[in-house]
């Protein structure tokens, strides 16, 4: 790809050479639709294990938490290899092939009839995860000048919460609208799912023909196989980047326990309550809403945040939040109740902020040549976190109560929150204001 001479930009947001605005436009859609498939399977979960299954209530949430952990091995065996092979060929037909797989995963999730084979179309959907969710976040820091990282990082979450909203106002309605209708759950969640398979295979298309080509430098100057393998755990020896893994270990645990086991909590109250899944669906679609809106307006507040403060500060503000909003949790007596919104403020106050100041400081810190590779590390430390949290939260949430899982990931928080204050006084890295931004080429 030719570079091109003059910089480039998408409002405030500075461009490398040899991006244009239409490829992050591109990028901002596969992460409106991308991030939505990727939210939708924790969210829709409950749903097959109620009404397609006909799982005891007493076990869904183990059920839940092993459906996640075998997810989650898949997505860690595979976020690192598919990170070389986007510094290899770049990230255009990696992430297209992701999609794809995702969608077929949508496809067969909603026909299966044991849990066997409902993990059957989990695994299939895991391999298109571990490619699309390490090349979105990598997608965020290889278009953006350093000065505009933070930036484009929260107008993609913007992107990202958007299709969450989608998700929980528009797709999780779709049951009850046809069973209202008179169809049966079984045919509204198949419609569900298909629905956003249809999406995602869109999506494809827009990502094959819209997103640049090549990688950050040029094909010469790519690094071989073997480095960029290497390249995740040396760079570990960073201690900036340490607690960015760390970071992502916390903020993809947060967003899974997050859409899995309070969605999960407000169909079981539902049930109590004489509502059946897709009318408790629908009622916490609405706070699913309000906790994107708060996530939504924040978001360019933090990307302006994270450009101005050294990022490990902003690391250690995000877990303030973090730690607070997942402790909170303890105090909630029903996630259908709108008087409990405080807390639902908190806990997307913390979860948002930390997903945008651990992918900002490992873009920060990585080398372009190897930036697919560390992000894929990145990413592969929260589906260690996803892995850790899904499996030992759903026993706690059987076994306790609704709140534990949640309060699990607010004491690791609180620990990690320490951390970040000890690498802060110890390791804090450049100025983020004090660094020219370096032309780098899409190539």
């Amino acid at each position: 790809m030719e570079t091109v001479a003059a910089t480039r930009s998408l409002g405030p947001i500075k461009l490398v050479d040899g991006v244009q605005p239409a490829h992050v436009i591109a990028k901002l859609f596969a992460t409106f639709v991308g991030i939505a498939m990727l939210a939708g399977v924790p969210m829709l979960n409950a749903y097959l294990l109620t009404e397609h299954l006909n799982i005891p209530r007493g076990q869904q949430g183990t059920v839940t938490g092993d459906l996640s952990f075998w997810v989650e091995i898949v997505a860690i065996f595979l976020f690192y290899p598919f990170g070389v092979l986007a510094d290899r060929i770049g990230r255009r037909p990696v992430i297209t092939f992701g999609l794809i797989a995702m969608s077929i995963g949508y496809v067969l999730m909603p026909f299966a009839t044991t849990v066997g084979e409902l993990l059957v179309g989990r695994i299939i959907f895991a391999v298109g995860m571990a490619s699309t969710a390490g090349i979105l976040a990598t997608l965020s820091n290889d278009y953006p000048q350093e000065q505009s990282r933070g930036k484009l990082i929260a107008l993609s979450s913007m992107a990202s919460i958007l299709g969450t909203s989608m998700m929980s106002l528009g797709i999780l309605r779709i049951p009850s609208i046809f069973v209202d209708r008179g169809f049966d759950a079984v045919f509204g969640g198949k419609v569900m799912f298909l629905t956003v398979a249809a999406l995602g295979l869109v999506t494809a298309i827009v990502t094959r023909f819209g997103l640049a080509p090549g990688t950050p430098v040029a094909r010469r100057k790519r690094a071989d196989t073997r480095t960029l393998f290497a390249s995740g755990l040396r760079s570990a020896k960073n201690p900036r980047i340490a607690l960015a893994y760390a970071g992502a270990f916390a903020a993809r645990g947060d967003l899974v326990i997050k859409a899995s086991f309070l969605i999960l909590w407000a169909i079981q109250d539902g049930l109590l309550q004489g509502m059946h899944p897709g009318q408790s669906m629908a009622r916490f679609g609405i706070m699913m809403a309000f906790m994107n809106v708060v996530s939504f307006a924040s978001a360019p507040v933090f990307g302006w945040l994270i450009d101005r403060i050294n990022r490990v500060s902003a690391i250690i503000i995000a877990l303030v939040f973090a730690s607070g909003g997942y402790l909170s949790m303890y105090f909630l007596t029903t996630p259908l109740d709108f008087s409990m919104w405080p807390f639902f403020m908190i806990i997307s106050l913390g979860s948002s902020f930390m997903m945008k100041s651990s992918l900002s400081l490992v873009g920060q810190e990585a080398k372009p040549a190897e930036r697919g590779s560390v992000i894929a590390m990145n990413s592969m430390c929260g589906a260690i976190g996803i892995l850790l949290f899904t499996v030992i939260g759903g026993r706690l949430f059987d076994a306790v109560e609704p709140w534990a899982p949640f309060v699990l990931a607010g004491a690791y928080q609180v620990i990690l929150l320490v951390v970040a204050v000890v690498v802060r006084f110890v390791a804090p890295g450049r100025d983020i204001r004090l660094q020219a931004a370096l032309p780098r080429t899409i190539s």
